[in-house]
């Protein structure tokens, strides 16, 4: 549920109506133009979109450290918290400062949820179904980018935005009342703190009392065969070694037991966001609207939609050929999708803009869209899973 808020905060603003630069320069500001702040300025409005970015930094970089010292559970529901309050802020406000504030607070817990679900659960889930379990965190954030942009043909009115803006605290307040029932600890963090018998309780309610010996034995490290992405040498225990050096976790993440990790998880990490990918969710609308297309809404669903449905095929094309073939496959795509949208501009043909920018999310979507979160959470064991995540969805 939280990584669906990322994606609901990723795209709330993308509507040409709520903020055209064009009909917010004009004046008088025409009636139904404009919607948001009618009359704000291009930098205030790059402030507005950015302050959700660097809300997601500081959540994305404290969530580890954190995670670590008072658990899975409790960060996520803090992280809860700070969604209802950065929605109620939006939606309550007439200052484009104060709305920027609520975008921050957000932005922390959009950082939070992306830089610890994705580890939270592959420490809970059976090895056999990490990697599909993971790749959930971007169908979720997938289906909450689709889900706002097709409110927006209903919400497309002066205070439609508002709607938008706290719905977070109707989604954040669902997210607290389940999570206080149905959200249990991460065992890996309770065997970690040495409460074996509390890992044990969390085991039985998860996978049942008969498979609560067998769920222990999950958490000795074991040979990945189906990813060929950089892999520790054989023979190299790092959860034991990283219970036998009682460092301080970050420092342990970034001695030389993990560099090599690090590097590529943080490489993938960059190359992410690096593809330039978020500027489709941040300002497709005004991209559709410059292509000569009449409502610029139909584009940005029809762009979503082809985000949300090709990481279904993910799991297949990894178990064939593995994380490294498919993630390379997916910038491939992207990077001819990106010739086609260039060339649709030179020729200028909306459609084919349509049909290139949906084709350059769908390769994103089957491949380093959802297997960032996988790859970055197998690299490292569990004594530095949170830190490392956490770490590198910041670099994102």
């Amino acid at each position: 549920m939280l990584p669906f808020q990322f994606g609901w905060s990723l795209s709330q603003l993308n509507l040409s109506t709520f903020a055209s630069q064009s009909d917010c320069d004009a004046r008088p500001v025409a009636d139904g133009t404009c919607l948001m702040f009618p009359g704000h300025t291009k930098t205030e409005w790059t402030y507005v979109v950015n302050a959700w970015i660097v809300g997601g930094m500081i959540g994305s970089l404290s969530c580890g450290s954190l995670a670590d010292k008072y658990g899975r559970r409790m960060v996520l529901m803090v992280s809860a918290l700070f969604m209802i309050v950065g929605g109620a802020i939006q939606a309550s406000t007439s200052s484009i400062a104060v709305f920027i504030i609520g975008r921050v607070f957000a932005g922390i817990s959009s950082g939070t949820a992306t830089g610890l679900v994705g580890g939270y659960v592959n420490e809970i889930a059976p090895p056999n179904l990490r990697n599909t379990l993971s790749a959930g965190l971007q169908v979720s954030l997938s289906l909450g980018t689709l889900m706002v942009v097709s409110s927006f043909f209903f919400a497309n009115t002066t205070s439609g935005w508002r709607y938008i803006a706290g719905f977070q605290i109707v989604w954040g307040g669902v997210f607290l009342l389940l999570a206080s029932v149905l959200l249990s600890e991460s065992p890996a963090w309770l065997v970690a703190k040495g409460k074996r018998d509390e890992a044990a309780q969390v085991m039985a309610r998860i996978y049942g009392e008969e498979y609560v010996d067998v769920a222990f034995s999950w958490f000795e490290p074991t040979t990945n065969d189906s990813s060929d992405i950089e892999t520790p040498p054989e023979g190299f225990d790092k959860d034991e070694l990283g219970r036998s050096h009682p460092q301080n976790t970050t420092s342990l993440l970034l001695s030389p037991l993990f560099r090599r990790q690090l590097v590529v998880a943080i490489g993938l990490a960059s190359a992410q966001q690096l593809s330039g990918v978020s500027d489709v969710f941040y300002y497709s609308s005004s991209f559709f609207q410059n292509a000569g297309i009449d409502d610029d809404r139909i584009g940005s669903v029809i762009v979503n939609v082809m985000n949300f449905l090709p990481m279904f095929t993910t799991a297949y094309a990894v178990a064939r050929y593995g994380y490294r073939k498919v993630i390379l496959f997916g910038f491939l795509g992207m990077f001819a999708s990106a010739i086609g949208i260039t060339i649709a501009f030179l020729v200028n043909v909306a459609a084919l803009s349509i049909v290139f920018t949906g084709t350059y999310v769908a390769f994103f979507a089957m491949s380093v869209g959802p297997l960032m979160y996988v790859v970055v959470a197998d690299l490292f064991p569990d004594s530095v899973r949170a830190a490392a995540v956490s770490f590198c969805t910041f670099s994102n």
